[in-house]
């Protein structure tokens, strides 16, 4: 068992009417520095206020089908006054699922998506990534239970409640983890296990065995 951080933060369930603030507040905020945001906008330095407006909608708009689609799972946290802080979301694929069927959702999602797309956003760079990240996680795990990603946020405290249920669950986790996420993953267990190297820097495989809680 981890110590529960002490926050003045309250963790709950997101709905699709958070997508707004989150994606605008937290989502976008917190990638601008990672190597995946870097990859899909090289020209971030550059953009005008009218682009970045264009790549805040495009991602509040995945995060709307996200919530809606009910194939993730996601957290919220929130400061005192309800203002959502800190977002995470995470997929679990059981062992028995064919990896085809476990799949499927995440391309039609993504194929809705391609209905547009930001003008800025180098779409080789982004499909070129995607491919190596998705041929990680099956390096790691090949057919597993997953815990696919957590975005920054209040980092700790997530953490905790996903790990725990992991635990519970006696599942095993695995996290593509930015630069600045790989200490915190390291502290809730994780080990390093690869890496997807990117002009940007590199975005780090990790993955945690799994402990069954007694």
């Amino acid at each position: 068992m981890y110590p529960i951080p002490q926050t003045d933060f309250k963790l709950s369930d997101v709905d699709v009417s958070d997508a707004q603030h989150i994606g605008r507040h937290v989502e976008v905020p917190a990638m601008q520095n990672g190597p995946l945001y870097r990859t899909m906008f090289p020209r971030s330095n550059t953009v005008t206020e009218a682009q970045m407006e264009q790549i805040t909608r495009w991602y509040i708009e995945m995060i709307e089908d996200a919530f809606q689609s009910q194939q993730e799972r996601f957290l919220k946290a929130c400061s005192i006054d309800g203002t959502p802080v800190g977002f995470c979301g995470w997929e679990v694929i059981e062992q028995n699922h064919d990896q085809q069927q476990a799949d499927e959702p995440r391309n039609k999602k993504k194929a809705h998506k391609l209905s547009w797309l930001p003008d800025t956003l180098d779409v080789d760079g982004w499909v070129a990534l995607s491919n190596n990240l998705r041929a990680e996680r099956c390096r790691v795990l090949g057919i597993s239970t997953v815990y696919a990603y957590q975005r920054q946020g209040i980092g700790s405290m997530m953490m905790q409640r996903i790990c725990e249920e992991t635990d519970q669950h006696g599942r095993c986790a695995y996290v593509l983890a930015a630069p600045e996420g790989v200490p915190l993953y390291s502290k809730f267990g994780f080990q390093t296990v690869g890496h997807v190297e990117t002009t940007h820097g590199a975005i780090t495989s990790m993955f945690r065995p799994s402990r069954r809680s007694r």
